[in-house]
This record gives C-alpha cells, structure tokens and sequence, in this order.
C-alpha cells in the first residue's frame, strides 16, 4: 500500500468520479473524506420519483461498451434491461408520419438488412455505416485520443456520407448525444461513444440511474461522507468547512467550476402516457431536426425496457431537446418548450399525444463539459491541481471513471 491510515485526503464533490475516487483511494489505504455540498450524492445521475413515475434528471442510459465501467459496474446487481440495438428514425408528414427501423446490421442482421431495403437513403450510406464500424472497432481507445483533432461533422464528410444522411442520422443521434446542433465536438468524441455503442447495449437500471452512484457508494468502506457540505478550497491542503480550517495531506477537486466555463444544455420533457406509441425497444429519432428545423431530437420511452419507471397501465415517454436548438429558435421558457414539443408530437403520432400528461419539464443548465480540440490534444498531461471529473476527460460516465484512475495513479 502506497497510501498509510493515518493520511487523510478531502474528495470535494460525491458525482460518479468523487465516489470511484474516494474507492481507488480506500483501495490505496487512504483515509477519506468525501464532501457534497448538495443533500444526495450522485451529481447529473439523480433521479426523482413522482406519481409512481421514475423521472431521470436529463435522459440517460449507460453504455455497457465501454471497458472500465464495465468492470466497475454490475448491470446484472442493477437489474439493467437493454434497448435494441439501432433506432428507429421518424419524418413527420401531413397525413401520415414514416417510420424506418434502423437495426444495427451485426447484431440484428434480418432486422438490420429489412430496415436497410425500407430506409431513406443510399445503401451506400449504409455501406458506409459498415466500414466505418469496422474500421472503429479496430482502433484501441488511445489510438483514437492520439489522433489529430476535426469536427465530428467534418469526420463524417471525409468518410464520404451524405450531408442529408448526416442531417436525418447523426445530427438527431450524436447530436442529441453530444448536445449541440452542428457536430462540432470533436471526431475522437464521436470514434469512441460510436465504437463502445457497436460493442455494447445501452441499458437503464431498474431503480433510475440514480441506481448508479448508489452501486458505487455502496462499494465504499470507510469514506466518511458529508452531505450538505459548504466546502471552500484553500489550496491542495486546505479547505474551510463550516466556517472552520481543516488541513488534509491532499484535496482532490471532483466538480468543475461553473463559473465562467462554457457549459452544454439540454430541455428534458417527460410525458405519462395511457400506453407507449413505440412498437419495438428502440429510441427514436427526428430525421427534420435539422432539415425543418425542428425541436425535438429524440424521444425514448424508459418503460418499454423497464416497467419499473411507470406505474401499472402507463408508460413514461422522455422527450429530449438539445439546449443550443432552443436557444437559436428562441425557445427559452418552460411553456415555450411545453408548447412546441407537443406540436412536434402531434405532428408524430396525431390525436394519441392528447391523452399525455406532462410529468416533468427540466432544465439542466450544465449537462455536459464544451471541450475543445485542444483539452482532447492535452488529455493526457499531468494533473497538477488534483482534479477529476468528465470535464478533466471527457463527457461520458467513462470519463469520470477514467479521469479518477488517473488522478490516483499519479498520486
């Protein structure tokens, strides 16, 4: 053991990253305490229960692709269900709205190659899907991280897709995903969150993706949390908490500042409805968000995998809305989104959305960290103010892990 008992670090911030770090630290023989200045632990993974609903904050999932989460996780202790592997796309027209199942052609290949004769592009955008996979698969992690930065749009190009097939797929996809409207995140963002969904399912947990954290918590022994915490850092060995000094032999910051970073936003609409109107486990996709400049990226319907968000004879749709389309169509009111969304639904399904009810309308301000070209090309630098958080990596849960593993191991 690197660490002895008697050394006692201060993990600020009980999100996904300052749990696992204040694990990694146990497991190194560190005393820990782990500090939050909200009421629960867990960060951007909360979930809230309401009228027999689980109402996630923000639409998630998680990826079981990606390798380290895999390995810290237990989906099977969670009781994850998975959605099917594709999507469903939809184009709203004035009679009667088209629907093409988009399977992915590996693991659903009588699904994948039916979707593809019925689809609405070029079997050479498909094609195209195929080689690009292929070519993904066979890149390690750090040899995508290692590459040379590009727009994620500028990616697709060189890869030879069509603008519209990039407009009517990826842009609802990705950029419901990456939560930006033109794929300006980086292509090594793209490589990895499209290579570790070819490789695995996304999942949700029975109890809410609150489900999450709890797991990890759970793993802890002796961390000392403190909830509801007013914690202001002096330095790497200081904090003031509660109006007193505390000295630690190291503070680890697991937040980011808010304060002057550039965040990215996203509207989060749950519906409780009388039944799902989606036939199979899919998430579905707004081909005209670009094309018409629509609203709506995607929409899922978390009870159609698990029966657990929704009370008996309901089903519980979650609509998701990428804060910068908003924001350029001048939508920035919770009655404003309400409104529009259930025009854009109605434009999909006709007279069935009337017996929705709204359950929730959410507003999260900060979802995921703006990370430019150059924080990818310095991902790899030492860490010298001792901070972890996707901000620090990148922004999947992925991230966070990774980015405590490599704040401890230097440690």
């Amino acid at each position: 053991m690197s660490g002895q008992m008697s050394e006692k670090i201060a993990v600020i911030g009980a999100g996904i990253s300052g749990i696992y770090c204040s694990y990694l630290l146990e497991k190194k023989g560190y005393e820990v305490e782990l500090f939050e200045k909200s009421s629960k632990i867990g960060g951007r993974m909360a979930s809230v229960e309401k009228s027999g609903f689980i109402l996630d904050q923000g639409f998630h999932v998680l990826q079981t692709g990606y390798p380290l989460a895999s390995s810290v996780f237990d989906y099977q202790a969670m009781n994850c269900q998975s959605f099917q592997p594709g999507a469903l796309v939809i184009e709203a027209r004035p009679k009667k709205s088209k629907i093409w199942c988009f399977a992915d052609p590996f693991r659903r290949p009588i699904t994948g190659i039916k979707g593809a004769i019925n689809f609405f592009t070029s079997p050479f955008n498909l094609l195209r899907v195929g080689l690009l996979r292929w070519h993904i698969m066979r890149t390690s992690d750090e040899d995508i991280f290692s590459q040379t930065g590009q727009t994620t749009h500028e990616f697709l190009i060189s890869r030879g897709f069509s603008k519209s097939f990039i407009d009517r797929f990826f842009l609802p996809l990705f950029g419901g995903i990456f939560l930006e409207s033109s794929l300006r995140t980086d292509a090594r963002m793209f490589k990895f969150v499209f290579k570790n969904m070819s490789r695995g399912d996304m999942v949700l947990p029975k109890q809410g993706i609150s489900a999450v954290p709890k797991y990890l918590f759970n793993r802890l022994e002796h961390t000392k949390l403190n909830l509801g915490a007013d914690v202001k850092i002096i330095n790497d060995r200081e904090i003031i908490v509660g109006g007193k000094a505390e000295k630690y032999s190291r503070v680890i910051k697991a937040f980011e500042e808010s304060a002057g970073k550039i965040t990215r936003s996203v509207w989060t609409v749950h519906f409780s409805a009388p039944k799902s109107p989606l036939k199979q486990k899919f998430i579905m996709l707004n081909s005209n968000v670009k094309t018409q400049n629509k609203l709506i990226s995607h929409l899922a319907v978390p009870s159609d995998i698990q029966p657990s968000y929704a009370p008996a004879g309901k089903s519980l749709i979650t609509v998701t809305i990428v804060g910068q389309h908003a924001e350029e169509k001048g939508i920035n009111s919770k009655d404003q989104i309400t409104s529009s969304v259930v025009e854009e639904l109605t434009e999909w399904f006709g007279k069935e959305v009337d017996a929705w009810d709204i359950l929730d309308v959410q507003h999260i301000t900060a979802a995921l960290p703006e990370l430019t070209a150059s924080d990818f090309d310095n991902i790899d630098q030492n860490n010298q103010f001792l901070e972890c958080g996707d901000h620090t990596y990148h922004g999947s849960v992925e991230g966070a892990l990774q980015s405590a593993v490599k704040l401890v191991r230097n440690l």
